[in-house]
């Protein structure tokens, strides 16, 4: 009878190593891999953001994103005319503020004004505010989605605080469990824009100065279905060894 029970726990031990990885992926482990390739961690980010309109003319911005963990500064900054405007984000996105370096205007976002658009661009504040979707969201794996040969888990989420968002659908890779794409629909449930994330190296300098290549996130694609334009913000490097002060995140030197 031991011997039976040791066969017993040894066939079950032997089942469980050859399940896939994906078989025992959980709703919400889906989703915090979609945190995790937002988040490039404490430091400077640099990149560009560019707003192609359906007509094919262009705005093309460089954009620095500061981090210190809870907060955020993002400066955009144009060639020609120079720093155009500042992005705050405080306490992992509950807190926006918008500052119009051009009109010396500064402007808080709250609630539903978080989803109105940056810069007429397809990104919406709360987009940009570093906030997390597992805190935010409650998701629920709704079956497979094949594209072009390609199998994704189909993850619906649902916004805890329902504002403008309704509902989201994130797409997941089932043979690499990588994020490609979140639809966004409106209040009415209708689709609106959807985010494609592109994948390639990664320039980062870690705390010590080493840098080295990673493949992450690198190019976050927003297709603005009612406008037909694509804004993109693609990120070419982080350095780590950036320290960012605290007075960088103080609302009153936004003006400064």
């Amino acid at each position: 009878m031991r011997k039976l029970w040791i066969l017993f726990l040894f066939i079950s031990f032997v089942s469980l190593e050859a399940q896939t990885p994906e078989a025992s992926l959980s709703a919400q482990e889906l989703l915090a891999r979609l945190d995790r390739e937002m988040d490039f961690g404490k430091g400077l980010v640099k990149g560009t953001y560019v707003l192609i309109r359906r007509n094919g003319t262009s705005e093309t911005w460089k954009i620095n994103r500061f981090f210190n963990g809870e907060d955020a500064l993002l400066l955009f900054d144009r060639k020609g005319r120079g720093l155009e405007s500042k992005l705050l984000t405080k306490d992992e996105g509950e807190n926006v503020f918008f500052f119009n370096v051009l009109s010396a205007k500064l402007f808080r976002k709250t609630d539903d004004e978080k989803y109105e658009s940056l810069m007429g661009t397809g990104f919406f504040y709360v987009d940009l505010s570093g906030y997390s979707y597992q805190a935010n969201y409650n998701p629920l794996v709704n079956g497979d989605l094949e594209i072009g040969g390609e199998m994704y888990y189909r993850v619906s989420l649902k916004p805890i605080l329902p504002y403008f968002y309704k509902k989201l659908v994130l797409l997941v890779g089932k043979k690499d469990l990588k994020p490609y794409r979140v639809d966004f629909h409106d209040r009415d449930g209708i689709l609106f824009k959807t985010l494609n994330l592109k994948y390639g190296p990664v320039k980062i300098k870690d705390a010590t100065g080493k840098v080295e290549e990673v493949q992450k996130a690198s190019r976050l694609e927003m297709l603005d279905l009612n406008t037909g334009s694509i804004t993109v913000w693609e990120i070419q490097e982080v350095d780590k060894t950036v320290n960012p002060d605290t007075s960088l995140f103080n609302v009153d030197n936004l003006s400064r």
